[in-house]
């Protein structure tokens, strides 16, 4: 006990620098779970030193899955429209001015006033009378301003459905122009019905409306009508007499009327935006790259072959009795003839290609053995295989558009180079103009242009197509791709042997980042480079890192979108499962919920003995009925659902080891197994599941692939964070020379994990929180290849010693027993080999590190440390028999490892975003309120009627309800009568009532009034819009008689844009006028959002857990999430988003302090900050 009382006050001892160690690290979008574990002299994981969680935003928009840059990338666009249009209508006033017509400044005098003549009818007369100077400057500036529209690509206005509505509308004012004779646009404009709307308050009893509202294209009509209509006005204007109207003047306006910068080149130089194309854009080539190769465009013939050769040499043909092979020589060579016959190869066009008998069917496929209820339903074989198989989409395009002959083989060379050369400049060029000029130098006839341009290709391949070019002969030969790779030269398994290096860093490291184009995904490995780096950092090099992706990593956003749907039916269906199994057993189990889906999907009935199964039977002790795996856990390592069976407890016990087909021919006959094999067609609705169940052996070959599928991930994202560590980082030796050859890298596939933790008892993930990343990140490391062997020896001992039937003798009772006495699970947990555990005590200590103390036997000490726990229980201390550094408290920058899991947010420190928000509000009444309002503060906005109502039987919001009465007791008189529904009263047309009584023109809005406390002054200071995102706070901090007070500053984008920094205090319940002045020399600290605080009150602060429980704490630590300006006050949640705080108060807090915590969860309190200005 002694030594436990010195441990507690030692703050410093030496870690070890020679620790051999390996990581785990669970990598997900939005997270990086992370373990260290020391391995013993066998290099297999024998205690736990550290572990701790990585958390970050996701890299796209949250609702649509857009990319972050998107918002900037439109606005940006935008301002770039905005200044171009701009600066041609300057160029054009120069132009006017240059050749007499006006005078700048008079002109702009002019022009701004109102009463200008109406410009629709001035195009109409120009030509048929002589315009004055002013008149044809105002008419050639208007169709300047509102120059039609031009499309840039044919493929554009194909793919999307907008650009059809414009197309559509484009072609309904041309055909209406010929069809009534008008000379021009501006001419039809004025003069037909299409373009007015009735408005019986204007004297014509219409007015003209000639521009497109959002969503409605009607009034479009083509750039080239425009230049068209200027080109008929100088006609016409010339031939009338009036000499402005120069052919010189004429020319140099259309010039720059109709100028456009091409979409490929981007702004121009020096921006960091300006190329020529996307060429610079494109990654470099796996294995070619070093030479300095691009990757294809997947839609080059190239890379289309490749991709379907790969196709056909992976698919399997499997036989009714389970049996797999691959397509033969002939079967190859019949499909890649088909191929480069048809667009689109079904497997339906393959099975009759290749001559595949009703035995045989696609391996790959899942077929549905659902049976045919009515004569109409299309055979499920036909159904299932009616879907592609492999196609040279783009290949079969271009070759169409080159009006080229139907070939029966792969092309030669020179039209490779032609087809890969068209799909490269349509993938990197969006333009047409572009585009042509190319297809010029190519020497592609004039006629395939049209054609040509409709086709909008995207994305690349991985590899070159130099590097495709030579992997493809052996593609041919139908050598898979690992082999093919190998035999072309290159390492498919990228072993290169390079330089390593201690740390991931470096040129090669940023490449392969960059290379990512994911932005979800390159984030995720950012952050995970970053905590292998601090774990060396930390520790030195490991021995062995073990990786695990989670599934939506290699999954876009609508496809993670429907996995968690998936997800989220998967648990309402078990929900729906749990509450019929309570009907028949009190407490059920996950095993339960199992066992009755599959009595109910193998309907009622154990497809071993083909008996019926009392569902009364099922869940009672006595009632003996087993989950089976179909093929061997300890050979194939699939424990889905898939290959699950429920089975009388006796056939489990005789089945074993073997396949239903080996223990059907060898203990029951071939009669009983053809008896079985009927059952299985017409119970299992799987098709895989059905050829589980049918499979009569398993090969040496099918083995290793079992085992490499289920225990190894090899997706594509995982392939590169592998290579990545295992190419250019140093990992320490393994001590065991016999492990030498052993993997130090390890993908490892999530389904052994969630075995693994299931079978050794961990408790169950609570999402809500963030801690359970870490559990999983040491079930991770803990996945050895030690592990496996270990596993696979306890099912196999498992499934042998169950179905050995001797009689024993129970110790506690003296009974002599027999196996057949017991059900598998009543087996298992009296008698049964156990569960191998990566160490003794291993689930208990992962219960104190995760701070689970309740598991541990002891849940009096809840919000302590393990370091407290551990040094309060000496037995824990004992067993453990950790060394004494790991003991050592933590302190400021240096958290111990037995202090508990800290989770580090990575901050956002960005100060880009919206100046302010879009919606322009009167700032008249916002200083001083006028004479309206007895203060300012004030702001005045439109609201449409449906979304008024009445509150003490007046319309609170309307302004100034005195300058339209009528208008105000009109509305009011209609809210009365709907009861103040104003959808019901205001879904017909409500008209503005005049003096006599007679309907004026349609409300659709009104004038109201809100208050608002702070905004931006826009347009002159006449307009005022509500502030765009709060960048961060600035806290001040002020004595007061001996006590500290806080205040904070909040920033916004505008005062970024403005450079400027306000000293203004948030103050509750008031204006920005009324806010309180800092000093400058008050100033402590800046937060922004996810950054770490530290805060004290002696009030208490109110938090909510995730089950909505309150309670308040003294002091805590949590990051901060956002300030309200309204109430002056901040909100946060704890490090493992356990618990919320809204609404605190500042002022108040005895101790408020920022902190910086690293990526391992160190904490380090900040002092006084400079305070940062945005020069």
């Amino acid at each position: 006990m002694e030594e436990m009382k010195q441990l507690n006050k030692k703050t410093e001892v030496q870690k070890p620098t020679d620790l051999n160690y390996r990581i785990g690290l669970d990598i997900g979008i939005a997270s990086v779970g992370w373990a260290v574990l020391e391995n013993n002299t066998n290099d297999e994981p024998f205690r736990i030193i550290d572990l701790g969680v990585r958390i970050f935003d996701t890299a796209e928009q949250p609702k649509t899955g857009a990319s972050l840059a998107l918002p900037r990338r439109e606005a940006r666009s935008a301002r770039r429209r905005l200044r171009r249009r701009r600066d041609r209508i300057e160029r054009i006033k120069k132009l006017f001015q240059s050749e007499g017509l006006i005078d700048i400044e008079e002109f702009e005098a002019r022009y701004k006033k109102a009463g200008l003549p109406d410009v629709y009818k001035l195009r109409y007369e120009g030509l048929d009378r002589v315009l004055t100077d002013d008149e044809l400057a105002q008419v050639l500036l208007h169709i300047a301003k509102h120059r039609g529209f031009k499309s840039t690509s044919k493929a554009a206005d194909g793919a999307d459905s907008e650009a059809g509505e414009v197309k559509k509308s484009i072609s309904a004012n041309k055909a209406l122009m010929q069809e009534k004779g008008y000379r021009t646009v501006g001419e039809m404009i004025y003069l037909d019905e299409n373009f007015r709307t009735d408005c019986p308050w204007n004297e014509d009893g219409y007015i003209l409306t000639p521009r497109n509202k959002a969503g409605d294209y009607k009034h479009t009509v083509l750039r080239d009508m425009l230049a068209d209509e200027v080109r008929e006005i100088f006609n016409f204007q010339r031939e009338l007499g009036n000499n402005r109207a120069s052919e010189k003047l004429e020319k140099a306006y259309l010039d720059i009327m109709l100028s456009q910068r091409s979409f490929d080149m981007g702004p121009s130089a020096p921006s960091p935006y300006s190329m020529d194309g996307f060429e610079d854009r494109v990654g470099l080539c796996t294995f070619e790259g070093k030479n300095g190769e691009k990757r294809a465009a997947k839609a080059a013939y190239t890379s289309e072959l490749f991709v379907a050769l790969e196709k056909i040499n992976h698919t399997k043909i499997v036989g009714d009795d389970g049996i797999t092979r691959f397509l033969t020589p002939d079967e190859r060579n019949i499909i890649i003839s088909l191929m480069h016959k048809q667009q689109t190869v079904k497997y339906t066009a393959v099975r009759k290609a290749i001559g595949l008998s009703e035995d045989e069917s696609f391996y790959n496929l899942n077929y549905s053995t659902k049976k045919a209820e009515n004569k109409k339903d299309v055979d499920n074989k036909k159904s299932t295989e009616n879907t592609d198989f492999v196609k040279l989409e783009n290949y079969h395009k271009i070759r169409k558009a080159l009006n080229d002959d139907v070939v029966s083989e792969h092309l030669q060379p020179d039209k490779i180079k032609l087809y890969d050369s068209i799909a490269t400049i349509l993938t990197l060029y969006k333009n047409d103009d572009s585009r042509v000029k190319r297809f010029i130098e190519l020497g592609i006839d004039n006629d395939c242009f049209d054609e040509l341009l409709s086709l909008s290709p995207s994305k690349f391949h991985n590899l070159s197509l130099k590097a495709m070019a030579k992997i493809i002969p052996f593609l041919l030969e139908g050598n898979t791709y690992d082999k093919a790779c190998e035999l072309a030269g290159y390492d498919f398994r990228a072993n290169d042997k390079g330089e390593k290096s201690l740390l991931l860093k470096g040129k090669n490291i940023t490449d392969i980042v960059n290379d990512i184009t994911n932005p979800v995904v390159r984030r995720s490995v950012s952050q995970t480079i970053k905590v292998i780096n601090a774990i060396i950092l930390e520790y030195g090099s490991p021995q062995a890192v073990n990786i695990e992706l989670a599934r939506e990593m290699s999954k876009n956003f609508d496809e993670r979108r429907k996995l968690k749907y998936d997800m989220d039916s998967r648990e309402k269906e078990n929900d729906r499962f749990l509450k019929r199994v309570r009907e028949y057993k009190q407490n059920p189990t996950g095993q339960d919920i199992v066992k009755f889906r599959l009595w109910e999907e193998q309907g009622g009935r154990c497809l071993y003995s083909g008996e019926m199964i009392d569902i009364n039977d099922l869940f009672s002790n006595g009632g003996g009925y087993d989950v089976d795996h179909i093929l061997p856990y300890s050979i194939t390592f699939d424990d889905t659902y898939r290959n699950k069976v429920l089975v009388k407890a006796s056939e489990n016990r005789q089945k074993g080891n073997r396949t239903p087909y080996e223990y059907f021919m060898a203990e029951k006959g071939e009669n009983a197994w053809n008896k079985y094999e009927i059952l299985v067609r017409d119970t299992a609705k799987d098709y895989k599941k059905q050829l589980k169940l049918l499979k009569k052996h398993i090969t040496e070959d099918e083995k290793s692939q079992f085992k490499e599928r289920n225990i190894t991930d090899t997706k594509y994202i995982t392939r590169i964070i592998y290579n990545m560590i295992r190419q250019n980082l140093v990992l320490k030796p393994y001590l065991n020379l016999e492990r030498e050859r052993k993997k130090q890298v390890v993908a490892v596939n999530g389904s052994i994990t969630h075995y693994l933790s299931k079978r050794w008892g961990l408790e169950s993930k609570d999402r809500r929180t963030d801690t359970h990343h870490a559990q999983d990140a040491v079930v991770i490391a803990c996945t050895t290849d030690g592990m496996i062997n270990k596993i696979s020896r306890y099912s196999k001992g498992r499934e042998l010693l169950y179905s050995r039937g001797f009689q024993f003798v129970d110790e506690e009772t003296g009974e002599i027993l027999n196996r057949d006495n017991f059900f598998r699970e009543e087996w298992d947990e009296r008698y049964g080999v156990r569960v191998p555990m990566p160490w003794e005590h291993f689930r208990d200590e992962l219960d104190i590190r995760m701070s689970r103390y309740n598991e541990a036997g002891d849940n009096q000490m809840a919000g302590t440390s393990p370091r407290d726990f551990i040094l309060s229980h000496r037995d824990v201390f004992n067993w453990l028999d950790y060394p004494e550094w790991m003991l050592v408290k933590g302190r400021p920058g240096r958290r111990g490892v037995l202090d508990g899991i800290f989770v580090s947010r990575m901050p956002n420190h960005k100060v880009s975003g919206q100046a302010h928000e879009e919606t322009v509000r009167s700032a008249k009444y916002y200083c001083d309120g006028g004479s309206i309002f007895e203060t300012g503060g004030y702001v005045v906005t439109k609201k449409p009627i449906q979304d008024i109502k009445l509150k003490d039987g007046e319309i609170k919001e309307f302004f100034n309800p005195d300058s339209d009465r009528l208008l105000y007791n009109a509305l009011v008189e209609r809210l009365n009568k709907f009861e103040n529904d104003p959808q019901k009263a205001f879904a017909e047309p409500f008209y503005k009532p005049k003096a006599d009584g007679t309907p004026g023109p349609i409300v659709k809005k009104i004038k109201v009034f809100e208050k608002q406390t702070s905004g931006v002054i826009v347009r002159d200071g006449n307009g005022i819009a509500a502030n765009g995102a709060m960048v961060r706070i600035d806290v001040f901090c002020e004595e007061d008689k001996g006590k500290k007070k806080y205040y904070f500053v909040p920033i916004y984008t505008a005062d970024v844009v403005k450079k400027k920094l306000p000293n203004k205090a948030a103050t509750a319940n008031k204006m920005l006028s009324e806010w309180r002045e800092m000093k400058e020399e008050n100033f402590i600290f800046s937060l922004y959002s996810r950054d770490l605080i530290y805060i004290e009150s002696d009030k208490g602060i109110q938090i909510k857990n995730i089950d909505d429980i309150t309670s308040k704490e003294e002091k805590i630590y949590a990051y901060y999430t956002g300030a309200d300006t309204a109430t002056a006050s901040i909100a946060g949640k704890l490090q493992d988003s356990s618990a919320v705080f809204r609404s605190i108060g500042i002022q108040g807090l005895r101790k408020f302090e920022k902190c910086q915590v690293d990526v391992l969860g160190n904490i380090t309190f900040v002092k006084k900050e400079k305070r940062m200005t945005f020069n």
